[in-house]
């Protein structure tokens, strides 16, 4: 009995200190915008109305993922500082931003995005980071060659959920493809259903839960399920 006690003492430590650790980067980013976080985040959101104005189903709503919601996606990363990221679908770079805040050298990420508009903004925004502009389906091509099978983490911001399943396939295999043994694709998203709930090859795991965000924001993680 003691054995069981301190067993259930120690899970209970862990899973602590592992909420601690995704809420703690939050607190330390809840500070007084400056200046130019505040334009920054202006320009974006009215880009990124006048751009889902004009492409609903590419972007999927009419505003970026909320500022929590990217803090808490980008605090998932262990020793960030060591890590290639891709993000797919960049849109603004509200996530983006919050990546390279988590630690993750400018250097070493890659934004991808479909659209050019948006992608001219990344691009002043993210001076330097590595923006690209290119379809995530064909991630393997639009990538430097020597990153294809090595990227530690992937994040998709795609909207998978309004788009046809062949599509959202597609993408997903573009992303195993370039994402080393072990790596880890996030999908941050609106939706509380994973765009892959009826493929039983992947594992869909639902990492947070934003219910009360506005709109409400969810994370998944995507595995290959060996079937």
């Amino acid at each position: 009995m003691p054995e069981d006690i301190n067993l259930k003492s120690y899970e209970k430590k862990k899973m602590k200190q592992k909420i601690k650790k995704i809420y703690s980067f939050s607190a330390l980013q809840r500070r007084k915008k400056t200046p130019e976080e505040k334009k920054i985040a202006r320009q974006e959101s009215m880009l990124f109305f006048r751009r889902w104005i004009k492409h609903p189903t590419q972007l999927g709503t009419l505003a970026p993922i909320s500022m929590s919601l990217a803090r808490r996606s980008a605090a998932l990363m262990d020793c960030p500082e060591e890590k290639v990221v891709v993000e797919i679908g960049a849109g603004t770079g509200r996530l983006s931003r919050q990546i390279i805040k988590a630690g993750v050298r400018p250097e070493n990420f890659y934004g991808v995005e479909l659209d050019k508009e948006l992608c001219l903004f990344l691009s002043d925004s993210l001076p330097n980071s590595r923006v690209i502009h290119g379809d995530a389906a064909h991630l393997p091509e639009l990538l430097p060659p020597h990153l294809v099978g090595k990227v530690d983490v992937l994040y998709s911001v795609i909207p998978l959920m309004y788009l046809p399943q062949s599509v959202r396939d597609a993408i997903y295999q573009a992303a195993r493809a370039v994402l080393k043994p072990g790596g880890v694709f996030f999908h941050v998203c609106y939706s509380p259903i994973s765009p892959f709930k009826d493929r039983s090859d992947i594992i869909s795991t639902r990492i947070i839960s934003k219910w009360i965000n506005l709109p409400s924001g969810f994370v998944w993680k995507l595995e290959h399920a060996e079937i």
